[in-house]
């Protein structure tokens, strides 16, 4: 017979059980769930981080970074699950494509180095890869990950300097430069109660660091980077995310060495940011 204190300690760990469930895996396994109803979120240095991946790797990555579950105590031991026919729901990909992609993936993630600002004054950078395992297996179409617990805290338990976006807002990007531009703009945005809830902000960056914020080949010449990416990126954000961006070229010398970046969400709204001239100017 179980005395009061069996009792208790057994509702004691069924409450902790419930609170540590992975939440976004329960309802992965509802036929109705959509992983792209979910949400990324992300510290503001690793939105501004530098790396390159794919439009594939890119979109596995954010799939896997929306179902961590923020109560788990456990979430650098986490295993986190991507199945071809979630992938296929979310992106509209064929699902023989799919599978293929999910196979392909797994090296990137395990192999591409992720370089954010080193927290210490002496530290500049500090590079650690995105996982610690990742896992195909062909036979259930699924890819199996594990993040590198140096990679966590930059993906849960914030409570300030942290950027979050719906995954929805970005699943029909065609390159992973609009998604990495996209998550920039959205790490240094304004409060929506300073913006009558609108997506809209400014920034001044350097040439280079943009550069390797989005992962561009050093062996892009200027013209090349701007028509091929910063070209592209406005057209699709304005299409696909709704987002009017306005660059302005700012040149040291003769050298073009700074871009002033204005986005806005709605290009018809007409919104006064604080320090900016109330009209927009033309997209460069």
């Amino acid at each position: 017979m179980k005395s009061d204190l069996d009792r208790l300690l057994e509702s004691i760990q069924h409450n902790t059980e419930r609170k540590q469930r992975n939440s976004n895996k329960a309802a992965s396994a509802d036929p109705a769930h959509v992983a792209s109803k979910n949400s990324v979120t992300k510290s503001n240095a690793l939105a501004r981080a530098y790396y390159r991946y794919g439009l594939v790797e890119k979109r596995i990555m954010e799939t896997l970074v929306s179902q961590l579950h923020p109560l788990r105590m456990d979430n650098q031991f986490q295993e986190i699950e991507l199945t071809a026919l979630a992938y296929t729901q979310a992106f509209k990909v064929d699902v023989k494509h799919s599978y293929e992609h999910l196979e392909k993936a797994v090296t990137g993630l395990m192999k591409r180095v992720i370089s954010v600002a080193g927290e210490g004054i002496e530290d500049d950078r500090v590079e650690f890869t995105l996982m610690a395992r990742a896992r195909y297996r062909k036979q259930q179409g699924k890819i199996i990950c594990t993040f590198n617990p140096l990679v966590v805290p930059h993906l849960v338990g914030m409570s300030k300097q942290f950027t979050k976006y719906p995954l929805s807002q970005a699943v029909d990007f065609t390159s992973s430069y609009t998604w990495r531009f996209y998550e920039l703009l959205m790490s240094w945005a304004k409060k929506k109660s300073e913006t009558n809830g609108l997506i809209a902000g400014w920034l001044t960056v350097e040439v280079d660091e943009l550069r390797s914020m989005l992962g561009v080949p050093k062996s892009y010449s200027w013209s090349k980077f701007e028509s091929q990416i910063l070209n592209m990126v406005q057209a699709e954000l304005k299409e696909k995310a709704n987002i009017h961006i306005d660059i302005e070229r700012r040149k040291t010398s003769r050298k073009i060495t700074h871009l002033h970046i204005r986005f806005i969400e709605d290009q018809q709204t007409q919104l006064p940011l604080e320090g900016e001239d109330t009209k927009q100017k033309k997209a460069a």
